[in-house]
């Protein structure tokens, strides 16, 4: 394949080795950091439990006052249910009836559940209690010991680690007030083109409120799609700008996008057009600042990259909307790295699918051309994950996808994009989860496909 019309995959690399995104920390209280990422990993300042404590209802008692295997009746000398204030010790020769959290008298070293003596678990406190046991309980019989559920200094989550529900009550526990997490990325979206009209724009000549009724003008969608994907991988979407395809505007856009951006993404403008402001702009006629490139994609083939005056990067999409989205996950996500899921084998990582039956289809484009396809995931009844191609023209069927369904060309490792399932082409292979030869049935997948969900 010419250098000039690099895979999607070569791109994709390219753009990883080339941009880095800063990741700065923040402190935030505990109850605003769910699904934040962790800057540092989270230790815990004490042991859990701190006491020893009771993990049964029954009875507190010495080993040493117990006869087994036979009964043992020993006078009660309190009760300890489960809550605040200090625990008295347990004399010798008696037992304490006890709740299951309660923390466990001194000199107690086992509790006998209240299923083995004669007591009425519901009523009240008895004066004796007769404990039968087969034989003499191990010491620490339903009791938990100081730090048995967790140790003090122990690593509760690492940095990189998403903070879920799980990670909120944990802390909760130990009483950690805040978390240290990434500070979300700020992400600018500049969209040109003349022909894009907004709210309040282009109301004459019967238009409607937003231009819509004037010939060639085309209601701006891509500053809001992609706010929306930026917001869903966790980053901080700051509002869309316009700048039409005006030189001295896209500059003046950029500059305003640098000063508050991490990252900016421009949409439109880089094809070979004579009114491409972008590429004119910051490509060879120009600041030479970007990288432009076609690549072998349908649709999104235009694409390009660079840094803005200042170190800012920025990522070239192209101006269809079905093109811009297509160009974000594939380039612009995984630079977003733990803001979203990146290529570490989350949400932004290709993998492998069983192909819907019957979807085979022809693509134009060649044989290296890359097709990127609205696609809808599902289980089969026996448990198997299969993607199906959503129909519709350009962006109708993205209103349903929930998958980008890469077919053609070739993966992120070289092989081929496309694999036939074992057992119906015995000129391919495929390691991922498929029926074998011998369970193969009609109307059974046949292919297996690359797919990032949405």
């Amino acid at each position: 394949m010419s250098t000039d019309r690099p895979s999607p995959w070569q791109w994709r690399e390219e753009l990883r080795a080339a941009i880095a995104l800063p990741r700065a920390a923040e402190h935030v209280p505990l109850e605003h950091a769910g699904g934040r990422v962790l800057a540092a990993g989270v230790r815990s300042p004490e042991q859990v439990p701190a006491v020893p404590i009771a993990a049964m209802d029954g009875f507190a008692v010495r080993r040493a006052d117990l006869t087994a295997p036979s009964a043992t009746t020993l006078p009660v000398a309190a009760e300890l249910p489960a809550r605040l204030g200090e625990v008295p010790p347990l004399p010798a020769g008696s037992a304490a009836r006890i709740m299951t959290g309660a923390p466990v008298p001194r000199g107690a070293d086992a509790v006998v559940e209240v299923e083995a003596t004669d007591t009425d678990p519901f009523g009240p406190s008895p004066a004796t209690v007769t404990l039968t046991l087969g034989a003499l309980p191990v010491e620490g019989r339903h009791v938990r010991g100081p730090g048995e559920e967790i140790e003090a200094g122990a690593v509760l989550a690492e940095a990189g680690d998403r903070v879920g529900a799980g990670l909120v009550g944990l802390a909760r526990t130990l009483g950690l007030r805040a978390l240290e997490v990434l500070r979300p990325l700020r992400v600018a979206v500049v969209v040109t083109g003349d022909e894009l009209t907004g709210e309040g724009e282009g109301a004459a000549g019967g238009a409607g409120p937003d231009g819509a009724g004037v010939p060639g003008a085309v209601r701006e969608s891509n500053g809001m799609m992609l706010a929306a994907a930026l917001a869903a991988d966790g980053a901080h979407a700051l509002p869309p700008l316009r700048c039409g395809d005006d030189p001295a505007l896209l500059r003046a856009a950029l500059e305003q996008a640098a000063q508050e951006a991490d990252l900016v993404l421009t949409t439109g403008g880089i094809g070979h057009g004579a009114y491409d402001v972008v590429k004119t702009t910051l490509g060879p006629r120009g600041r030479v600042s970007s990288r432009f490139a076609h690549l072998a994609l349908r649709p999104g083939g235009p694409q390009g990259y660079g840094h803005l005056p200042g170190g800012t990067p920025v990522v070239h999409l192209p101006g269809t909307p079905v093109g811009a989205l297509v160009g974000y996950h594939l380039f612009a996500r995984p630079l977003l790295g733990a803001c979203g899921d990146g290529d570490s084998g989350g949400a932004g990582a290709p993998r492998r699918v069983l192909l819907e039956a019957g979807e085979e289809r022809p693509r134009r484009g060649g044989p290296d051309v890359v097709h990127a396809l609205p696609g809808r995931l599902r289980r089969t009844e026996g448990g198997r994950e299969v993607v199906s191609i959503v129909p519709g023209r350009r962006l109708a069927p993205y209103g349903r996808a929930d998958a980008l369904v890469l077919r053609g060309g070739t993966g992120p490792g070289g092989e081929a994009a496309d694999r036939a399932v074992p057992g119906t082409d015995g000129a391919a292979r495929l390691e991922a989860p498929a029926s074998s030869a011998a369970d193969a049935a009609p109307g059974d997948p046949t292919l297996s496909v690359l797919v990032i969900p949405l």
